[in-house]
């Protein structure tokens, strides 16, 4: 009976790895594809007790012994530079930037200045900005003089806060002027540094709504690939992990994922554990070090603040 089940529910997690991988033009496959990675480490256990199991068996097939040696590869391959990946931890930063989903059914509004008092930011860029919430960030203006805000009742408003002054701020509206993005630039210890602050849509709950998202992504990629700043940031909820093959669509040669080295730092669901993973991402040019990135605490939100502390220098 082990024998059996072992054997069904390892083509099934192997099959949602495989179907997700081939299959994510389509909305609900691209679905699959954020917890792709996590369907085939379970698909590595259940091939794992299955071969434990037929061990004694004499006529045991030794195909089974393959996925034992491609599943780690295929690991390593999704995971292995969020670990192991080149970071400048340790080194001094001198920007430090903050992305929060704030969740537009949030009313706890007091959990988010309890920790933008604790966590202390240059930058911070909001998601999901309604005019109720609106009325809840005076406390953010105050210390952060300089900012653009979006406010939209559709859960796609944004806004950037600074304590540097902005030399240019515009707002980008990539797909329509209900889903806005903030491109802005600021001058760090004499460097030239541009953030590009968005929240595209989320691929459901049709396959038009899909397109847009990847629509977005391209114009991103584009705007980013036509930038002549050196030092760049891309920071938000994109609605999207690396593991999707639709988030090639944004990911320019000029940029580095964040994470490197910093674990996965897994934002979304903050609700719902199993259901976790890493749709708030931040992605910088090359030349820009990363010295720290973390998930901040519990606000309430159905996301995780993300925290970045980065060196710029050239």
């Amino acid at each position: 009976m082990l024998t059996k089940w072992s054997k069904i529910l390892f083509f099934v997690f192997a099959g949602i790895y495989l179907v997700s991988k081939s299959f994510y033009q389509y909305f609900v496959f691209d679905m699959l594809a954020h917890y792709s990675i996590y369907a085939l480490i379970i698909a590595f256990f259940l091939c794992l007790i299955h071969n434990y199991v037929i061990r004694k068996q004499e006529n045991k097939n030794i195909l089974w012994l393959i996925p034992l040696v491609a599943i780690p590869i295929i690991t390593y391959k999704n995971l292995g530079n969020y670990y192991f990946g080149d970071n400048a931890k340790g080194e001094q930063t001198n920007f430090k930037i903050i992305s929060i989903n704030i969740f537009s059914g949030n009313d706890d509004y007091s959990y988010l200045k309890d920790f933008l008092n604790k966590e202390k930011a240059d930058v911070i860029v909001l998601q999901e900005l309604t005019p109720a919430w609106e009325k809840h960030v005076e406390f953010i203006r105050k210390e952060y003089p300089y900012y653009k805000e979006e406010v939209r009742t559709n859960n796609f408003g944004i806004a950037i806060y600074s304590k540097k002054p902005f030399t240019k701020v515009s707002t980008k509206n990539y797909i329509d002027a209900m889903h806005p993005s903030i491109l802005a630039d600021f001058v760090v210890d004499g460097k030239p540094v541009t953030v590009l602050a968005t929240h595209p849509v989320p691929p459901l709950p049709n396959q038009a709504r899909f397109e847009r998202r990847n629509k977005q992504y391209e114009l991103m990629k584009q705007e980013i690939d036509a930038l002549t700043t050196q030092n760049i940031v891309l920071i938000g909820d994109l609605n999207s992990t690396i593991y999707s093959p639709n988030f090639k669509l944004v990911e320019s040669d000029k940029m580095k994922d964040a994470r490197s080295g910093f674990g996965l730092n897994n934002s979304w669901n903050a609700m719902i554990p199993i259901l976790r993973t890493n749709i708030d991402q931040c992605w910088v040019s090359k030349p820009i070090k990363v010295t720290n990135f973390y998930r901040g605490e519990d606000i309430k939100s159905d996301h995780f603040p993300i925290i970045v502390e980065l060196k710029i220098e050239s």
